[in-house]
């Protein structure tokens, strides 16, 4: 999935680094593709703007699902109805 964002810096065209982010941001991304983003973030303000927003909403969202406590029997329950319809 490539977003069609088209920000320049130079002659470098910045939608091959908008995968990339989230690539690294969900630790699939190898320490080379890492790398390459970093260099390029250094020459990017947009890129980096983008990161550091993308950053912020993968923190809060994780913040808010830690936060959610599973309801008592709920496992049980699913368990059961799992066994039912086997």
């Amino acid at each position: 999935m490539v977003r069609e964002i088209k920000f320049r810096t130079g002659m470098a065209k910045c939608t091959e680094y908008l995968d990339l982010v989230q690539m690294v941001l969900d630790g699939q991304a190898s320490r080379s593709q890492e790398v390459y983003l970093k260099r390029h973030l250094n020459m990017c303000l947009k890129c980096l703007e983008h990161y550091n927003l993308d950053q912020e909403i993968k923190k809060l969202v994780q913040l808010k699902l830690a936060s959610k406590e599973v309801p008592e029997g709920l496992a049980d329950a699913i368990k059961t109805k799992i066994a039912k319809s086997a």
